[in-house]
Formats: C-alpha cells, sequence, structure tokens
C-alpha cells in the first residue's frame, strides 16, 4: 500500500468512526437549543400568568394552558419540564409536547399548573438540521478526501519521480544520478543525502572491483611461477618417494587456490551485475558441447549417460549459461561412483540431471552456500553451486536439489 492511499485510508478509518459521534452529537445539541427555546417560551409565558394572577386574581386566557389543579397547601411540588403525547382529536392521533409544570396560587389557594407547547414543527425542524447538518458534513469529508488526494499527489510528486530514478540506477553506470529538485525543505534535504550517499557507494564500489581485479591479475602470476617450479621439481630425479609427495601436494594446493581465486572473482563479477547482457542461448547446444568435452572424463569413470534433450531457448548471458551447465554436469560426473549413471532430461520448463554417487551429509539447504561440498572430494572447491545459485538470482531461475540415499538430482526451473 503507496503512503498516499495509507494515509486517506487511515483518514477514512478516523471518520468512520468520528461520523456517527458527530452526527449523535449534533442531534443532540440541535434538540437541546430547540427545547431551550420551547422552554424559554413557556417560562414567559409562566411569568405572564404570575402577573395576572398577582394584579387580578384569576387565570388569564392562553394558548398554552394545559390544566389547572388546586393543591393542598402541603404538597407544593417542584418544577419540571417534561416531554409527554397528547390525543389530539383534530389530527386523531398522539402528538409530541413539552410540557411545564409549577405552582402558583389564585385567592390564597395551591394551584398546580400545566403549560405545554406541541413539537411537532420542532421535530420537523431538528430532523430537517439533522439531515442538512449531516448531508454538509458527508460533503465535507468527501471533498477534503479528494482535496487531501490531490495536494498529495502535487506535494509528493518528486519523491515519486525520484523513487522512480533511484529503481533504474545501476551503480556500474558512469553518469551521476540527478534528482528533481522540490520546494520542500525535507525532500530537499532527502536529496541530498541520497546524492551523498550514492557517490559514496559508486566510490566504494569502483575501489573494490579495482580491487578484485588488481588482487586477482597479482595473484595468478606469483601462482604460475611456482606451479612452473613445482614442475620442474617433479620433473627432477633427485627426489625420493617422500618428497615427490609433497611436492606433488604442493602442485595440487597451487592449482585449487588458482581455481578458487577465479572461483570467488567470477561470484564478485556476477554480484556486481558485470554480466547484463541478454543472449538467445540454445540450451540444447550447450549441454551436447559440454559433454563432449566431458567425454574422456565420463569413459574413464565407466558412466552410463541418459539424454532426453529437447529445444530449448533461454534468455540470459551465453558464458553465465555455459557456467551454469557446466558446473551442473561437471558435478555430476564429478562427483559419481565408478560404473555410475548419469540421467538428463530437458523441456521447455526446466533442465533435471540426475546422478548415482555418495551419500550426502551435508544439509540440503546448505548445499548452494560458498565452500560447502556434497561429497567428500578433494578436488572439489565448494563454489560451483553457489556460483550457480548466483545466476539464477541474476535470471530469476530456481535450483532445487533432492536426494534418496545414493541418487542425487538437480532441477533447473528456467521459470522461476
Amino acid at each position: 500500500m503507496n503512503l498516499v492511499r495509507k494515509t486517506n485510508t487511515y483518514y477514512l478509518i478516523f471518520l468512520a468512526f468520528l461520523f456517527p459521534v458527530m452526527i449523535a452529537v449534533d442531534y443532540y445539541f440541535i434538540q437541546y437549543l430547540v427545547n431551550s427555546e420551547v422552554e424559554e417560551i413557556l417560562l414567559h409565558e409562566r411569568e405572564r400568568i404570575d402577573f395576572h394572577l398577582d394584579k387580578e386574581g384569576v387565570l388569564p386566557s392562553s394558548n398554552y394552558l394545559l390544566q389547572s389543579t388546586p393543591i393542598d397547601k402541603g404538597a407544593v411540588g417542584p418544577e419540571k419540564f417534561k416531554d409527554t403525547l397528547i390525543y389530539e382529536a383534530y389530527a386523531d392521533k398522539q402528538l409530541p409536547y413539552r410540557t411545564y409544570t409549577f405552582t402558583s396560587s389564585i385567592d390564597a389557594q395551591p394551584v398546580k399548573i400545566t403549560l405545554r407547547h406541541v413539537l411537532l414543527e420542532i421535530h420537523e425542524l431538528i430532523w430537517l438540521l439533522f439531515i442538512t447538518t449531516s448531508f454538509i458534513i458527508l460533503l465535507l469529508v468527501i471533498g477534503l478526501y479528494f482535496i487531501n488526494r490531490e495536494i498529495y499527489k502535487w506535494a509528493w510528486n518528486p519523491f515519486f519521480k525520484n523513487l522512480s530514478k533511484l529503481k533504474q540506477y545501476n551503480v556500474t553506470q558512469k553518469e551521476s544520478i540527478h534528482l528533481n529538485t522540490s520546494n520542500i525543505s525535507e525532500f530537499e534535504e532527502l536529496n541530498e543525502v541520497i546524492t551523498t550517499l550514492m557517490d559514496q557507494v559508486k566510490k566504494d564500489f569502483q575501489n573494490l572491483k579495482e580491487f578484485n581485479e588488481n588482487i586477482s591479475h597479482e595473484i595468478q602470476t606469483p601462482l604460475a611461477i611456482i606451479r612452473n617450479k613445482v614442475v620442474l621439481l617433479l620433473e627432477s630425479k633427485n627426489l625420493d618417494k617422500k618428497e615427490l609427495a609433497r611436492v606433488e601436494a604442493v602442485y595440487q594446493e597451487t592449482n585449487k587456490l588458482s581455481k578458487i581465486g577465479k572461483a570467488l572473482t567470477l561470484i564478485s563479477r556476477i554480484e556486481n551485475q558485470e554480466f547484463r547482457r541478454l543472449d538467445r542461448v540454445d540450451v540444447q547446444a550447450i549441454i551436447g558441447n559440454i559433454l563432449d568435452n566431458m567425454q574422456e572424463i565420463i569413459n574413464f569413470k565407466n558412466l552410463n549417460v541418459a539424454t532426453e534433450l529437447h529445444p530449448v531457448t533461454i534468455e540470459c548471458d551465453h558464458i553465465l549459461a555455459d557456467i551454469l551447465l557446466t558446473n551442473l554436469i561437471k558435478n555430476a560426473v564429478q562427483h559419481n561412483k565408478e560404473g555410475g549413471s548419469i540421467n538428463m532430461l530437458l523441456d521447455e520448463d526446466k533442465f533435471e540431471i540426475t546422478n548415482t554417487g555418495e551419500v550426502s551429509e551435508v544439509a540440503t539447504e546448505k548445499l548452494f552456500h560458498r565452500f560447502q561440498r556434497g561429497s567428500s572430494t578433494k578436488d572439489s572447491l565448494g563454489l560451483g553451486l553457489a556460483i550457480n545459485q548466483k545466476i539464477c538470482d541474476i535470471y530469476g531461475f530456481r535450483l532445487a536439489y533432492d536426494r534418496n540415499k545414493e541418487i542425487h538430482m538437480f532441477s533447473l526451473f528456467f521459470k522461476g
């Protein structure tokens, strides 16, 4: 939910609770005002009656008089206003009245006098005022909602434009990001902070990229020299068996270190989104080329390879597609047992490869982490599947692994 909609939703929820309260308060306030006006009329009529009683000693004629009843001298009651219904023959129904009861005296005789005032028209007035006020409040709420929405669109327009630019920005691009200016001080302050952060991120990215490139290049040179020296030692006839084994171990570890450096550099380049090209990749052709290149090791391990490959084309960088499929097939060959089997299935939705091998003790969810090995093979670096996972993250592919004792299955889903 975006900010404008969320803010307006909270306003509407607040008004939804407030509106009934406002309506009830409005209704009772209008009723109070009307009743006060009626009571004022009845009190004024009482003053007129008291005046005539004091002066003339008789009740004057009054349109508000309901009844007058003599009472005992000790039975004087309190004055009170009350709403009641009185039957009117001309209307043939009971009508609402507001009554006022008080005590006075006629020739020293206490009298209870009740005045009345019809409320029929006043009730209609109350409802008319109530409906009119409610309608005005409703119009104000609706008007404020749409006005608020337009104000938000106008005020937040620079923010949304800058947000769109930030979504499209890539740290690898050479051009600096230019944010739209705003006359709102908070947005301008946010623009300054974002620009500063983006410049720092870009600078750090360039420094890290140069560092990775330099260290990768500089390490390979001494490693190549070490390998050459070790080869010369291996060709020497002056080494005994123990010394020869130690030199071979150094040679293997040197090769492994070189592979680790190249693999980590590749992961870094993938994470930095340096492979942004989209090619139309023929998956069937790539798998066929990989199998041809690995035919010698397949024959050496006497592996039985069964394939069912249908023509499939995907969009991704051709180099990364080759690395992705090579790692999967190489993993099935390298971790297979002597005389084992490999089954491959390729269709529009997925590439599935199943192979025999050792029982793995690594947790399935950790297999795609760096330096996690699925078997005890010494040549395994534990980086191939981590590289595959990074490639899948870029293009929205999904890589799944399942096993059943000595049977291992990797599934590469092209549509996530």
